[in-house]
């Protein structure tokens, strides 16, 4: 009787010692980051996206997104193949039982960049008396299309400007773009950004700065003067980014039979 109950101990640890073990699932990373900025907006956008695509599923995972004019978001995380969803928080008097609480704004194909995780700029310009629907243009933020110390100034001015930022100066056409290198002067914690037409002083204005900064100058005009609007960035680790590592569905969808109460 004592041998048959070492054997069957002994052939319950040996079943037990076969059974592999089983690995910890590994999450996909996001093929891309990108940045929502209001243009032509003064106020406050309540915007959200699904970090997978798959907003039209009652149990999509929505992850909300306010921002501010003048003022870019947080970077966001996405995994899909490049289709972007923007989405728009209804106001409440839209909403009711049974009803989504986002509605779609527009949709934008981001890139995928094959080795590396690609860095977008999103201007979102919301709907208007002249122009009904909302709009979305593209900037690639890519690291290696804009490397840390390099600054690309955009002008939307009608006439050419001078402008010096750091201890680089140089000229830009009406519709043009320039990328150059952001210098501080030696000892020195910021960098001055000044703009000129002509002989007229219209712009200057000093910001901190460090050497991997990176980032995008907007020049249009306001009245008499120059509108400056500022994108930078400083390098982060991709796990700080909006939607990082949540899964396509957060949530069971409620069954459809619920139990009557007595």
């Amino acid at each position: 009787m004592r041998f048959y109950l070492l054997l069957i101990l002994f052939s319950q640890t040996f079943l037990f010692a076969q059974e592999p073990a089983q690995e910890p699932l590994k999450k996909a990373g996001p093929k891309g980051l990108f940045t929502v900025m209001p243009w032509n907006f003064q106020g406050r956008m309540d915007l959200a996206y699904a970090p997978w695509g798959n907003f039209g599923e009652g149990n999509a995972t929505i992850v909300p997104l306010t921002v501010f004019s003048g003022a870019p978001s947080a970077k966001c995380a996405y995994y899909t193949n490049g289709k972007l969803t923007l989405l728009r928080q209804k106001d409440s008097e839209q909403t009711g039982t049974g009803l989504p609480v986002y509605e779609k704004v527009t949709d934008v194909t981001l890139p995928i960049k094959a080795g590396r995780i690609s860095d977008s700029l999103l201007l979102v310009t919301p709907p208007t008396a002249q122009r009904p629907a909302w709009s979305v243009s593209h900037l690639d933020f890519d690291r290696q299309t804009l490397p840390p110390g390099k600054f690309t100034f955009s002008s939307r001015v009608s006439q050419p400007i001078s402008l010096a930022f750091g201890e680089s100066s140089f000229s830009l056409s009406p519709n043009s773009a320039k990328t150059i290198e952001g210098k501080m002067k030696e000892g020195g914690r910021t960098i001055e950004l000044s703009i000129k037409m002509g002989p007229r002083l219209l712009f200057s204005q000093q910001w901190p700065h460090v050497s991997a900064l990176r980032g995008l100058f907007f020049v249009s005009s306001e009245g008499n003067g120059l509108k400056v609007t500022r994108f930078v960035d400083l390098p982060r680790p991709v796990e700080q980014a909006l939607g990082y590592g949540v899964a396509p569905i957060t949530r069971p969808e409620a069954d459809e039979f619920q139990p009557e109460e007595f």
